[in-house]
This record gives C-alpha cells, sequence and structure tokens, in this order.
C-alpha cells in the first residue's frame, strides 16, 4: 500500500507541524522556567517531548508505507509571554491549529480508501480532544485563580507532577 504523493505530503506537512509544536512548547517552557514556574516549566517540557514522539509516529507511518520523508525547515519560536494565562491560551490555540491539520489529512485518507493511514490517525484525533481539553481546564483554572500567587504557586506545584 503505497501513498499518494498528496496523502504522502500532508504527512510530511503533519511531521514539520509537531516538530513545530514541540519548538512551540520549548519556547513556554523557556519562559517559565524563567518565571520561576518550575512545576509549569516540567509540564511543558514533557509536552515538548510528546510532540517529537508524535512526529516520530508520522516518520514510521510514512516509512512504512513506502512514503519518503522530507524533513522541512521549521521556524523559531517566542520564548516571551505575559504570563501563565497567555501561555497556556496560545497553547490551546495551537492544539486547535493541530487538530484541524490531523483532521483533513485523516478526510484524504478517507477519501483515498486509505485505510492504514486512517486507523493510523484516529488514535491522534482522539489525543487531540484530550489535549485540548486539557488546556481548556488549566485556562479556567488560571482564570479561576486569577492574580492570587498562592494560589497560582499551588497550580503551579501540581503541574510539576505530571
Amino acid at each position: 500500500m503505497k501513498l499518494s504523493k498528496k496523502l504522502e505530503k500532508a504527512l510530511n506537512d503533519q511531521i514539520r507541524k509537531e516538530y513545530e509544536a514541540a519548538y512551540v512548547y520549548n519556547g513556554m517552557r523557556i519562559y517559565l522556567d524563567d518565571a520561576g514556574l518550575r512545576g509549569a516549566s516540567s509540564w511543558m517540557t514533557k509536552q515538548t517531548q510528546e510532540e517529537l514522539e508524535h512526529a516520530e509516529a508520522f516518520i514510521q507511518h510514512v516509512k512504512s508505507m513506502d512514503g519518503k520523508v522530507i524533513l522541512e525547515k521549521v521556524e523559531g519560536q517566542k520564548t516571551d509571554y505575559k504570563d501563565l494565562l497567555e501561555v497556556l491560551e496560545a497553547a490551546y490555540k495551537h492544539e486547535q491549529m493541530i487538530t484541524k491539520s490531523i483532521s483533513e489529512i485523516l478526510d484524504l485518507a478517507m477519501a483515498e480508501k486509505q485505510y492504514a493511514t486512517e486507523n493510523f490517525l484516529r488514535k491522534f484525533v482522539d489525543e487531540q480532544v484530550e489535549e485540548e481539553e486539557s488546556f481548556r481546564d488549566l485556562i479556567d483554572l488560571v482564570k479561576f485563580v486569577g492574580n492570587d500567587k498562592a494560589a497560582l504557586l499551588k497550580v503551579d506545584s501540581g503541574l510539576g507532577k505530571r
């Protein structure tokens, strides 16, 4: 089962997006560490690692489907934010973009009746539901805490337990 050129290109683009997500989250980790939010920094480090694992999974899928992996350029990412809320809102927005991208590739795989790729992508669709929910919950929690620094430190400590 060889990938069509169109599907191969879409999967390669997703590989770049997964590496880009790792860069985005690593930039956020750097900011959080500099801001003294060690728990949130640790949480974002794990998020960074997860995105690298996703990129590798996409690489292995393309290779297993006798496709050619193309590693495209990944742009630098910001490391300055206003606060934890801005970080989480930016991360949530990024996850929404990833969800849309994966859904579009799934649509293409379904249209091409590329069942192996469809099955591969479905686990990522399910994971994206969890990712978006996780960020929404964290955003709600940080908004609830507001300017209460003691409560923010408690949230930070909880994030460090991921």
